[in-house]
């Protein structure tokens, strides 16, 4: 999710009826979309997905909300109606829209409809656009197109381009988005610990897969389950020095945020992930300090999703992250090794 998701995430948090017509969500566990204002119950966030228009909803699938009645029209006033129009114009066009054209020609300077966007919409214009692109990008590179004809295709006006604004949002490379992690090196090798077994994977940029587990060949097919189209092997002598990391880290004596990570997810994911590196060891914080750290207050539980989601235990130290009661909260690899994790950091910090 980024930032463009957070503040549409926001305006149904708040059933935001100044977002109405701007876009719309759609629960997957009903098949139901909605206006951002619906008075309908709130779903979960990993529950939902966004779309442009009525249309985008109704080819995805969904039906329209007999409540909030999507599929109608509603009055708007005039500059929302002109920001509901820039944005269709955005969607539909892989060229450049001349911004100051298009507020002139709905009686409105450049610099006021600009201001409008971003109050109504939650993002600058540009980043908007951006969003689309990279959005195109996805489409294009999933559907097996090289990635400078994806690039073009989208909208991008160079490569350039391309990489610096679309690969962040992809959240990986782009040809590895395209195939799947097909061609992908990856080397892993295991250990035992105090709070169990754990597997660990690198690629050649560094590590992306370190989880925890009562036995090592559950953990080892998990790994290929999650890198389908990569060539994996195990390597302990390579990797003799990640392992050391991680047990030190076990035990509390080293911090394994100093490993290089190569980590796939959202551009929200990923930012909550470096938030979370940033946590210095023998200290803790609260969902909502991360949620706040990344500029996203009312993001907290996506936070929370996103942090449950790390793939790689203590490089992403996610442990330190407690309910805003001082209480352990979740943790995908056991209470128990949280606790033990947190106590041998604090522990040695005393030392």
């Amino acid at each position: 999710m980024d930032k463009l998701d957070d503040a549409r995430w926001r305006a149904v948090e708040t059933r935001d009826h100044g977002q109405n017509g701007v876009f719309y969500y759609g629960v997957r566990t009903t098949g139901v979309f909605c206006r951002p204002g619906c008075s309908s119950r709130r779903p979960l966030r990993q529950n939902v997905d966004f779309f442009v228009s009525v249309s985008s909803a109704l080819d995805a699938g969904y039906r329209a909300c007999q409540r909030c009645q999507p599929e109608r029209d509603a009055p708007i006033d005039s500059s929302l109606a002109s920001v509901v129009a820039l944005c269709r114009v955005l969607e539909d066009s892989t060229e450049t829209v001349d911004i100051s054209t298009f507020a002139r020609q709905h009686g409105y300077s450049e610099r006021h409809l600009r201001r409008r966007f971003r109050d109504i919409v939650g993002v600058p214009v540009d980043s908007y656009r951006r969003h689309l692109h990279a959005s195109r990008a996805r489409a294009k590179l999933t559907s097996s197109a090289n990635v400078l004809d994806a690039a073009f295709e989208a909208g991008f006006g160079s490569s350039r381009a391309f990489y610096e604004h679309a690969a962040t949002q992809l959240g990986m490379k782009p040809g590895r988005y395209r195939d799947g992690g097909r061609g992908e090196q990856i080397r892993y090798t295991s250990l035992e610990s105090p709070i169990g077994t754990i597997v660990a994977a690198r690629t050649d940029t560094g590590v992306c897969f370190v989880q925890l587990g009562d036995d090592e060949a559950p953990l080892v097919q998990r790994l290929r389950d999650e890198f389908p189209y990569a060539a994996i092997r195990r390597d302990d002598d390579g990797l003799i020095e990640l392992a050391r990391v991680l047990a030190g880290a076990v035990r509390g004596e080293r911090d394994a945020t100093s490993l290089p990570i190569d980590l796939e997810g959202t551009t929200f994911q990923i930012r909550v992930w470096d938030a979370v590196r940033r946590i210095p060891s023998g200290t803790t914080v609260t969902y909502s300090d991360v949620a706040r750290e990344i500029g996203a207050t009312s993001a907290v539980r996506a936070v929370a999703s996103a942090i449950g989601s790390n793939p790689v235990a203590l490089a992403v130290p996610c442990h330190r992250v407690l309910r805003k009661d001082g209480s352990l909260g979740g943790y995908r690899w056991g209470l128990a090794a949280k606790q033990s994790l947190l106590d041998a950091e604090a522990s040695y910090a005393l030392a």
